[in-house]
């Protein structure tokens, strides 16, 4: 049979594919590359309209809820007891995980403000192409942290971001530039299926529009976004030990490898960890604690209504 590779599909995310993958997602999310690029958000966030003023937080795509949670852990203090808090997910697991973040943080913190903040935060079903339940006009700021790009429809997803914030409500958001993790991952690939007698499955792609500042810039401006600012950051992985990661990265059910994985039985996923590791230990550097670094890129973009 051919080994020749099929023709490169558009990366296509369902809120089953992230059910699947939200338990493993929460025990890592903290140390995942798309934490990173939260707190410089937060800081776009906060410099273009200070969350001292937000009537309403809402956290698009809020996954476990990372980046709700580090708004509130960095800015609590300064934001009102009043403000609304909207944790939005399209996967029933995600949301779940949320509510069990602020349930916890309910029960650990003591009366006070910070508390007080966390008791006004809703989790919610919600779909960043489709936020009907969200009226027009009522948000302040909008944080979506490696969600648009993803969607089915991501020029979709940004016009409803701008339909729900307020006349100079705010809207952070990010996208990948560059993945080491992935490269790998398609390199890992090319040497699994061809002894296996199959073809080559072509790794998803990203909308190209959504990978570089100019592209992710033009995507705002054509919602009608104003005061658009840009950036690149740099957001590794960084791996003190490649196999146990490898091995949680290969079952984890996340959309980043199911392309491989769900084309291989447990004994070819075996082998494509271990030769994920082998090409992880020829393309990537290795840092001073011995720690492999997969580089990534991610592309940081605010705006104002």
């Amino acid at each position: 049979m051919s080994s020749t590779t099929t023709t490169t599909p558009m990366l296509k995310v369902s809120s089953a594919d992230w059910d699947k993958t939200s338990a493993s997602y929460a025990q890592h999310s903290s140390k995942s590359p798309t934490s990173i690029p939260i707190q410089r958000l937060i800081e776009l966030l906060d410099t273009l309209k200070p969350l001292s003023t937000a009537s309403a937080i809402l956290d698009v795509g809020c996954g476990p809820g990372a980046a709700t949670a580090q708004i509130v852990d960095t800015h609590s203090a300064n934001i009102d007891t009043a403000t609304q808090f909207l944790a939005g997910d399209f996967s029933i697991g995600m949301v779940r995980l949320v509510s069990q973040l602020r349930k916890t943080k309910l029960a650990e913190l003591s009366v006070g403000h910070e508390r007080d903040i966390w008791s006004r935060v809703t989790p919610l079903v919600l779909d960043a192409t489709d936020m009907r339940p969200v009226l027009d006009d009522s948000i302040s700021h909008i944080i979506a942290n490696l969600v648009f790009f993803m969607t089915e429809n991501p020029a979709k997803a940004v016009a409803e971001s701008y339909r729900v914030l307020s006349q100079n409500g705010v809207m952070a958001c990010s996208s990948w530039a560059k993945m080491a993790w992935m490269e790998c991952l398609a390199i890992a690939a090319e040497r699994i299926f061809p002894p296996l007698g199959k073809p080559v499955p072509a790794m998803p792609q990203f909308p190209v529009q959504w990978a570089s500042v100019e592209g992710i810039e033009q995507q705002l401006a054509n919602a009608k976004f104003r005061d658009i600012q840009t950036e690149y950051t740099q957001a590794p992985i960084v791996v003190p030990n490649i196999e146990a990661w490898s091995h949680f990265f290969m079952n984890s059910g996340n959309p980043a490898v199911s392309w491989i994985t769900d084309e291989l039985d447990d004994a070819g996923v075996q082998e494509a960890e271990k030769q994920f590791i082998q090409v992880v230990k020829e393309q990537c550097e290795v840092n001073e604690n011995g720690a492999y670094v997969l580089s990534g890129t991610a592309v940081l973009a605010v705006g104002r209504k």
